[in-house]
């Protein structure tokens, strides 16, 4: 009411009293006087509300929800009014999803629901956003969505939308669809090479976990977010073990952080420099160390504790420093 009061002025308030239907004793009163003797009459709020403003269908259930204490926010109840009084199709669709949410409102979600992408207008997800900030951050999350998701369509988020279950919210949305991307923030041109194959979608990421016994698949945000990338070595007649070859972007390009066999073992040395000398070829740049021979690096290395440079396989060292036959604490698993 007192917000009521800021917005129109007393004045307002009492024309809009004088014609309704009130008592005779409420004519001819100043307004003071006028908007006192309507308060002490109309003993109950909702009384209050209707003579005020009207009671367009479901604001008084949407007021009862909101609790008994005033929201910080005064103008969330004009916001509220505006919703369910007004008879744009838009407005209509937002103020029929407040009425759509279980239980008590939020008076963050008025707001929401006011700046929310009519995309987005989903009971699941209004109903998890108390904060306006998070409009525009589910905006922004959207907008990558569809950049890299090629089935991210009005329909397609449409239904995804429907598959969110009381439990669920914004944060799974987002990571339901970075499991379907099927475009690449940043390629690696392969076509020279037909035994290099980039796992391009979520779906070549699944198939490779599978069939390489790893945690591929947990891995599928980092290469939705353009940090890594992971391409598979295909031997032609696959006649030998394929290698999965873990990049990490950077800002020219790709650099090699590990060759993985099957069940992420460690790859036989010739088959690992036989890898990286193809992903060289398309660019990816290698780990490198001092121009020394393998037999100094790795008794200074062995002295100074930089055991990595003694194990080139799954960390990419451009060179066998330790020959892997003669590393008996670090023996091989793949089976060739």
């Amino acid at each position: 009411m007192l917000a009521a009061v800021r917005e129109h002025g007393i004045s307002e308030i009492a024309d809009r009293l004088r014609h309704r239907e009130l008592p005779p004793e409420f004519r001819g009163l100043e307004d003071a006087a006028l908007l006192g003797r309507a308060v002490v009459h109309l003993r109950r709020p909702r009384d209050l509300v209707r003579a005020v403003l009207g009671a367009p269908d479901g604001l008084l259930g949407a007021l009862a929800r909101l609790g008994l204490d005033p929201l910080e926010e005064p103008d969330l109840y004009r916001e509220l009014h505006h919703l369910f009084a007004s008879a744009t199709p838009a407005d209509r669709r937002r103020a029929k999803i407040l009425g759509q949410i279980q239980g008590d409102l939020a008076g963050g979600q008025i707001a929401v629901v006011s700046r929310l992408d009519p995309l987005l207008l989903h009971p699941a997800i209004v109903s998890k956003i108390h904060d306006v900030e998070h409009v525009a951050e589910l905006h922004h999350a959207l907008a990558y969505i569809r950049s890299y998701c090629s089935s991210a369509t009005e329909a397609g988020i449409r239904a995804s939308l429907g598959l969110l279950r009381p439990e669920d919210s914004r944060v799974d949305l987002v990571r339901a669809w970075s499991k379907r991307f099927d475009r690449l923030p940043y390629d690696l041109d392969t076509s020279s090479d037909p035994t290099l194959v980039v796992l391009a979608s979520a779906a070549a990421m699944n198939d490779a976990a599978r069939r390489y016994r790893n945690c591929l698949a947990s891995r599928i945000s980092d290469v939705f977010l353009g940090t890594h990338l992971f391409a598979e070595y295909q031997p032609i007649g696959r006649s030998e073990p394929g290698v999965i070859a873990e990049l990490r972007r950077i800002e020219r390009g790709f650099f090699l952080e590990g060759l993985y066999g099957v069940g992420n073992t460690r790859v036989r040395a010739d088959r690992a420099n036989l890898v990286r000398r193809k992903l060289a070829a398309c660019g990816v740049a290698l780990l490198d160390h001092a121009p020394a021979s393998p037999e100094m690096m790795h008794a200074v290395a062995g002295m100074l504790g930089a055991w990595p440079l003694g194990l080139p396989d799954n960390n990419a060292w451009g060179e066998e420093v330790i020959q892997a036959t003669t590393d008996p604490g670090r023996p091989l698993d793949e089976a060739a």
